[in-house]
């Protein structure tokens, strides 16, 4: 493949296990006056578009165009990202060898904002536009732009897996000289386990009844700020009230969804901010900024992860900072607990095919 003029870096060989990269730029362009917008976020949701086009592992030539105002320092940095991106997925270094596919990113611009175009092409239409397949992400202008910066550590541990859709989950604070408790809302009934040893067994379930067919929707909430005697959990149209520790107890019945709070996004991130698919306050403040942790934006085909931000004194911008949480299949729900950094996210394992229930814990690390 022809590198374009005013390459930023010659042909590099990048060592075993990365893929090849080609960097370009377009001539006369100036950087930008002001820093680009969260191209972390940006970059990972291409790379999955990417991957979910050019199944990896697969050898793959990529390159790089720049053709946005963007410097070249700022265009390298975002190939770079992509390139580490790519390799995270399991892509290869063609090398000397034959190449599965190559994969040509176009970073543009327009007047609301950045664009980023990758389009694949499978080695046997390599000489034609042929059987190519296009992936693009778009990178608002005016949002801030994401600098990691460390303040925040995450910790993501699994505690539950099973090949039913799990809409929620719960782990109540067990009572002393209790066995601990997990809750697990399905599509269809509400499921307790208690894990006496080391294994989590079966104790009891509720019977959901089904939704009406124009309120039936993949989502679900549990609800234990009342404590297990007051407990609730709720599908779309539905809610189960009674008490959590005796099954027997609890009642559902339908509702108008206007009633149902949980529907709404959590008001405590404005939305204004637009952090990702999903977006929840976990009570903690790292030298008096809140935390917001947020899934990412790609659907429910490609892997995922949770980032964490810092919110600025008018709570209408963010910062991301640390590392995000990554995991194996799209985050399908994500709630704060209630506890100071705590979250629980429901995760469909692409590899597996299960669904996964992960506590997060959100720290202050500086």
């Amino acid at each position: 493949m022809l590198v374009a003029p005013n390459a930023l870096s010659a042909h590099t060989r990048a060592p075993q296990g990365q893929v090849s990269l080609r960097l370009a730029s377009a001539k006369g362009r100036q950087a930008p006056s002001a820093p680009p917008a969260d191209w972390d976020a940006a970059v990972r949701e291409l790379a999955g578009r990417i991957a979910a086009i050019a199944a990896p592992p697969a050898r793959i030539d990529l390159t790089v165009n720049n053709l946005s105002s963007l410097g070249p320092d700022e265009a390298a940095a975002i190939g770079e990202q992509l390139q580490t991106e790519l390799t995270k997925r399991r892509f290869r270094l063609s090398g000397a060898q034959p190449a599965d596919a190559s994969v040509t990113v176009t970073l543009s611009e327009g007047s609301d904002g950045y664009l980023l175009v990758a389009q694949v092409k499978r080695a046997a239409n390599e000489k034609s536009d042929e059987g190519a397949q296009v992936a693009m992400v778009t990178v608002s202008k005016a949002a801030k732009k994401a600098q990691p910066s460390g303040g925040v550590s995450l910790e993501a541990t699994r505690v539950w897996d099973q090949p039913g859709l799990i809409l929620d989950f719960a782990l109540p604070p067990p009572a002393a000289g209790q066995a601990p408790k997990l809750i697990v809302l399905e599509r269809g009934r509400l499921v307790f386990y208690s894990r006496p040893q080391d294994q989590w067994q079966l104790d009891d379930s509720a019977i959901i009844p089904p939704a009406r067919p124009w309120l039936r929707q993949a989502r679900g909430h549990i609800d234990l700020s009342q404590g297990l005697t007051q407990g609730a959990a709720a599908t779309p149209g539905i809610d189960c009230k009674g008490d959590f520790t005796n099954p027997q107890t609890i009642h559902c019945g339908f509702v108008s969804q206007d009633a149902q709070a949980w529907l709404q996004p959590d008001p405590a991130v404005p939305a204004s901010l637009d952090l990702g698919g999903d977006a929840v306050s976990v009570g903690l403040a790292c030298d008096g900024r809140p935390v917001v942790l947020a899934s990412g934006k790609a659907d429910w085909t490609q892997p995922d992860f949770v980032q964490a931000y810092e919110m600025d004194a008018s709570g209408h911008a963010a910062t991301l900072v640390g590392s995000p949480a990554q995991f194996a299949g799209p985050v399908t729900s994500l709630w704060a607990t209630g506890a100071s950094g705590g979250a629980r996210a429901a995760v469909h394992n692409l590899k597996t095919g299960n669904y996964e229930a992960y506590a997060i814990a959100a720290s202050c690390s500086h």
